[in-house]
């Protein structure tokens, strides 16, 4: 019986973090509300398990020989909660891929029920959230009295359209800052920052939605975080109020057009880059590496994680991929450390 259970599998990362896993020799059931489920089962000769989030005890009962759930169906605050009850329930250990503060915040309102219930939940085990942390947690350990932290992250490669809608849903709305251990308001390209990892150099804007400014202010205890992403420059203006006709155009019409995610060629080519700066007013640590393409590096940081909870390498209650450290990323082809 597997021990593993994939809900959210039809969907674009859900489907090739199937196949990922599967070429990993790993047999998850596969969980979702849609027939298509049934169908990429049937293809890659596992195990499906059909049903929807509104009936409590049937998802309880789906959950029966799991070991670990990997939410990976978004729209994270409804389905976190839903999920993460079940798991409580049930004993059965939860992550999944929210990756702004919002999502990785209210999985932390779950801390104390999973120390109970001995289980670890943990958000933001992606590419949004993973490798940064984990970059900061090295950061910190370098400058152990670090109170600032600078997190800046580029892709290259697609976007997948779930990826598209919910950034331009918020695109021009304020987010946060980390002050003082708290969270402030901060607006979307309020300030721009220009970095270089590997060589390469980027001008990256102020990115307030970062679950890092949430997790990293857990894993480290830095007070002071800002967090920053290089955007497309249509997209940078849509931040900053203007062409949000553009917005409106790509959501209301354009969207079924445009390609469900990356391609084979982008997914294999793509790269991802990710910097933390940990200092303290007199010194820095500086923490930068290279990785795959962003939904590659998402599916290879699940299988890893996957692998450490069904071996017993986890910890009770909220945590953040840092629990993992470097040896997480060093599990993980493709990654390089600029160092």
């Amino acid at each position: 019986m597997s021990e593993v259970l994939i809900y959210g599998a039809a969907g674009y990362t859900g489907r090739i973090c199937t196949e990922g896993f599967v070429e990993a020799g790993l047999r998850p059931i596969l969980g979702g509300r849609q027939d298509a489920v049934r169908g990429l089962a049937a293809r890659l000769d596992l195990r499906s398990s059909i049903f929807d989030l509104s009936d409590p005890r049937e998802i309880e009962r789906r959950l029966q020989g799991v070991r670990l759930l990997l939410n990976l169906s978004g729209q994270f605050l409804t389905t976190q909660k839903l999920l993460i009850e079940a798991c409580l329930v049930s004993g059965v250990h939860y992550v999944d891929l929210a990756g702004e503060v919002a999502d990785t915040s209210h999985a932390f309102t779950f801390d104390e029920r999973a120390r109970l219930a001995n289980i670890m939940i943990m958000p933001g085990v992606g590419f949004n959230v993973a490798p940064s942390d984990i970059a900061a947690g090295i950061a910190k350990a370098r400058l152990p009295d670090a109170n600032e932290l600078v997190i800046a992250l580029a892709t290259e490669g697609g976007v997948s359209r779930g990826t598209l809608r919910g950034m331009l849903a918020h695109i021009e709305q304020t987010g946060h800052r980390r002050v003082g251990g708290a969270l402030v308001p901060a607006r979307p390209a309020e300030s721009e920052l220009e970095f270089q990892v590997a060589g390469k150099k980027f001008r990256a804007v102020y990115d307030p939605w970062v679950g890092d400014l949430f997790t990293a202010g857990i894993s480290t205890g830095i007070p002071n975080i800002s967090t920053y992403s290089v955007f497309p420059g249509l997209a940078v203006a849509m931040m900053r109020g203007r062409l949000l006709w553009l917005r409106d155009l790509i959501q209301d019409h354009l969207m079924p057009l445009l390609p469900e995610g990356s391609s084979a060629r982008q997914l294999r080519e793509g790269r991802t880059y990710v910097l933390a700066i940990a200092s303290n007013g007199k010194a820095q640590a500086r923490v930068a590496l290279t990785g795959p393409e962003a939904y590659r590096f998402t599916v290879l940081c699940l299988r890893e994680i996957t692998r450490a909870v069904l071996a017993g390498r986890w910890s009770p209650g909220f945590q953040t991929p840092a629990l993992y450290g470097r040896a997480l990323l060093e599990g993980i082809e493709g990654v390089k450390w600029d160092e």
